[in-house]
């Protein structure tokens, strides 16, 4: 049986994050915090189909060289990787990590200077709910700090608003760097699905003649916030991001056209 196709849908759970110095005897060595890996660059994401581990390096991917995936109780590594196969954009590391089995792993990031992020995490049996308060996290003091509620002179709570706008700011900037597309194929037509946190898109498409091998229908300006419920200011930027994914995934001998009202693919001219 092939493991590596097998699918463990149990909940990941972040257990610790590490910055181990390469020289951890010379104690008058010390490291710009901004460049230390904390619980605000790791984040877990669990879909019904689907499970992520993200990392957002604290500088760019070119400073680093090698990821480990390693079983601690098995005491063994997974597998190891060179940074520039996987990294994702300049900081970004996108993990599957449903072919990960129940039990306790670390990923090891190895940069050039020597310094290495450890993320420690739990895969937890299917069903089977986390601990938890487990993660342990770095703080400047172990004081608990209450955030400070605020309330009208009727005793109402009044809502932080610079605290419900970073919160929805980051839910967006999330969206955008976690979307992806889906295509569904019903022969000589189907659809490019465009998934967006919880909105999606479905454009259609249909295979071409002659030299345009297919083509994806898109809404024109006037129709498109009633047809995608997405801002018009967006449009231009979804259209280039499904236009350049999907000739990455469905059409990289082809180039690619973007009028109005379609993305055309057309054969390469070789000369």
């Amino acid at each position: 049986m092939d493991v590596s196709s097998l699918e463990f849908f149990g909940v990941i759970q972040i257990i610790e994050i590490d910055n181990l110095s390469p020289n951890v005897n010379d104690k008058s060595q010390t490291f710009d915090k901004t460049l230390l890996l904390t619980t605000n660059n790791v984040k877990t994401v669990h879909y019904p189909d689907c499970q992520q581990l993200i990392i957002w390096l604290p500088q760019s991917g070119t400073n680093y060289n090698t990821v480990t995936l390693k079983d601690i109780e098995k005491n063994t590594i997974v597998w190891v990787q060179d940074i520039d196969k996987i990294l994702n954009g300049s900081v970004q590391l996108i993990f599957n990590t449903l072919s990960i089995p129940d039990g306790n792993f670390e990923v090891s990031i190895l940069k050039s200077d020597g310094l290495i992020h450890a993320i420690k995490f739990k895969k937890y049996i299917e069903g089977t709910a986390p601990i938890e308060s487990e993660l342990k996290t770095e703080s400047a003091s172990s004081e608990k700090h209450e955030a400070i509620v605020y309330r009208d002179g009727f005793g109402r709570v009044i809502p932080d608003e610079d605290l419900l706008l970073r919160e929805k700011v980051i839910k967006k900037t999330f969206d955008k760097i976690t979307r992806r597309l889906e295509y569904i194929s019903q022969g000589k037509d189907g659809e490019v699905i465009y998934i967006e946190g919880e909105k999606h898109i479905k454009f259609f498409m249909e295979m071409g003649a002659y030299d345009c091998v297919f083509y994806v229908n898109i809404p024109t300006e006037s129709e498109w916030e009633k047809a995608t419920k997405f801002p018009l200011k967006e449009r231009e930027e979804i259209i280039i991001f499904v236009a350049e994914q999907t000739q990455r995934d469905q059409a990289s001998s082809c180039i690619y056209k973007i009028s109005d009202s379609e993305i055309a693919y057309f054969r390469k001219i070789v000369k």
